[in-house]
């Protein structure tokens, strides 16, 4: 295991449940006490990755999101009050895991800030997302880069949020599902008076502000151009995960994406082993 300190930043990317790799990953390479960053960043599905790893509860996320995902059999219901049961369930793991200790954990932590994106006045916000979402697949397409700028176009914003105040206000688990809001699957909250999207569409790997140090970048897929950049290591499932983006069907997804997060994650040690250098 790789130890203590080495890396003063660690950023959690987006991609709702492919994000259990993050999990899985790092219960190889280092809990928050082995690793003890000065600054974490997450968006969209990273947020709660950066929080369970944070509040020390990564274990109880796994199983609580399986024991969820064997309730459902459908991502759609026809005819029913909601549409798709994914807010509440995910609603309901967020609140049931980040329990008492992990809030006070996330509060005695490291600076730790989940990135939104704002959506503009002047179009509604569904259709922000709808725009957002298309220029985020036509941008993934032709630049392959986690690090993403044309949603600027249409007006998105990102909105850095301080999730240690947030838990101290009691408003951790309103931000963590307000950092994963995808429409029409998601309704739109308000943060800050503001209409609120998943901020993955502004950046899939937002890094901490101040962006000082050696900085761990977890993604959820390769991409074709990942920034060389010194003292940042980005990292990325070595092929696809098992995990759609929001199928809320298949436990054994889940499970199948954090143990090729703790294979990928046990390839790249025994790499660094043989040659350290970042």
């Amino acid at each position: 295991m790789k130890s203590q300190a080495e890396f003063d930043q660690v950023a959690f990317s987006g991609g709702g449940i492919r994000c259990f790799w993050h999990g899985g990953f790092l219960s190889q390479v280092g809990s928050f006490d082995d690793l003890q960053p000065e600054r974490v960043s997450g968006v969209s599905g990273g947020a709660l990755s950066g929080a369970a790893w944070i509040g020390g509860v990564e274990s109880d996320l796994l199983d609580l999101m399986r024991e969820a995902f064997d309730l459902h059999d459908r991502n759609v219901r026809i005819g029913e009050p909601k549409l798709t049961p994914h807010q509440h369930t995910y609603r309901a793991v967020v609140s049931t895991t980040l329990d008492a200790g992990a809030m006070q954990r996330i509060i005695d932590g490291p600076q730790f800030e989940i990135i939104l994106a704002s959506a503009p006045k002047s179009i509604p916000a569904t259709l922000s997302a709808v725009l957002g979402g298309a220029l985020y697949k036509l941008e993934e397409a032709v630049r392959s880069t986690p690090h993403l700028g044309w949603s600027s176009l249409i007006g998105l914003e990102p909105l850095r949020v301080d999730a240690r105040q947030a838990a101290r206000d009691g408003q951790l688990v309103d931000l963590i599902c307000a950092a994963a809001t995808i429409p029409p699957v998601f309704d739109v909250p308000q943060w800050q008076n503001r209409r609120i999207l998943d901020g993955g569409m502004c950046d899939k790997a937002p890094l901490p502000h101040p962006d000082e140090g050696k900085t761990l970048v977890l993604l959820t897929k390769p991409y074709r151009n990942i920034p060389s950049a010194a003292g940042r290591t980005y990292v990325h499932p070595s092929s696809p995960v098992a995990a759609d983006k929001i199928d809320f069907t298949d436990s054994s997804k889940v499970t199948r994406t954090w143990e090729q997060g703790i294979k990928d994650a046990k390839s790249w040690l025994a790499s660094r082993d043989s040659d350290p250098v970042i």
